[in-house]
């Protein structure tokens, strides 16, 4: 599959290995023996918990290189998510080809370090993505919460905000999951984009997607931010709109679509029960979950801590 080109193959614990020069395969399956573990131990030891996707940080140290990874898991997802995963690839799979593309336009994403996968005649069961870990890196929910009182440096992130999804979307891309969980906002003010399984393109955007991808994030602003300004909202958007010369004079316009389309999107949210953490995070934890470990040996076992 394109995008392997710089990685190399290892089978290890029932595991099929495609990892980074460097990283070698025992880390990546004793980040993976530890991430379950995590996972065992409910949402609390992970940075995401849910039964469609967890993740959680590991930290291997006494290797070649110290590797702080962010350890995804997608579990099996029934027959339909196979077929899936036999005609696109597995979801990790799908995620490296996304960072690749981004890379190539000069956007943002963690650096994929392996993926690994079980299958069981030829179906895939399970995979994982590991990530280098975004240290000092927020999700935008966390984020905006920081700086809730700090109205400048909202406004600016606000803005930085507008003019990366504008580019995203002026290179051709659509993530079709761009909730506000899966844009982290790195300590250089970057904005990395996360769960790039869900990105299609390049190719030229239809308005429909555009829509549909504002509209999202609209309704989440509305949703989980009460308290933040309309105006400022529109900052966001400006700096979209500048960030693509072809939109301009179609503002207006725009802004009337996105607000519809998120105003159906909370009628429906509105329908359903209420999750506490349908939009995870919500507030910032003072003390991330860690997992910290020393290196295994190829073929050892491994013995994490909580850290």
């Amino acid at each position: 599959m394109r995008g392997f080109e710089s990685f190399e193959s290892a089978r290890l614990d029932g595991l099929g290995i495609r990892h980074r020069h460097g990283v070698p395969a025992s880390a990546v399956a004793q980040a993976i023996e530890l991430h379950r573990r995590a996972h065992a131990q409910g949402r609390d030891a992970c940075l995401k918990w849910g039964p469609g996707s967890s993740v959680s940080r590991v930290l291997i140290r006494g290797g070649a290189e110290e590797l702080d990874m962010a350890v995804k898991w997608t579990p099996w997802r029934g027959w339909g998510g196979a077929l899936s995963d036999a005609l696109h690839g597995s979801r990790a799979r799908r995620a490296l080809a996304g960072s690749r593309r981004l890379a190539a336009a000069n956007l943002h994403a963690p650096e994929v370090l392996a993926v690994a996968e079980t299958r069981r005649q030829g179906v895939v069961r399970e995979s994982f993505l590991l990530t280098r870990y975004l240290g000092g890196a927020d999700p935008l929910p966390v984020a905006l919460e920081r700086l809730r009182g700090r109205t400048a440096r909202r406004r600016a992130l606000l803005r930085s905000l507008g003019a990366a999804i504008g580019a995203l979307h002026a290179a051709g891309f659509d993530h079709r999951d761009l909730k506000h969980s899966n844009l982290m906002i790195c300590h250089d003010r970057r904005i990395a984009f996360l769960d790039l399984e869900a990105l299609a393109g390049p190719a030229p955007l239809a308005e429909r997607q555009r829509v549909r991808a504002l509209g999202l994030l609209e309704g989440y602003a509305r949703d989980l931010y009460g308290w933040l300004p309309a105006r400022e909202r529109l900052c966001f958007l400006r700096a979209y709109v500048d960030a693509q010369p072809g939109l301009a004079g179609h503002e207006s316009a725009l802004v009337r679509d996105v607000v519809r389309d998120a105003e159906r999107r909370l009628a429906l949210w509105a329908a359903r029960p209420r999750d506490a953490q349908r939009h995870f995070p919500l507030a910032p934890r003072d003390a991330l979950p860690c997992t910290i470990a020393d290196a295994a040996t190829p073929r050892g076992g491994a013995h994490g801590s909580r850290g």
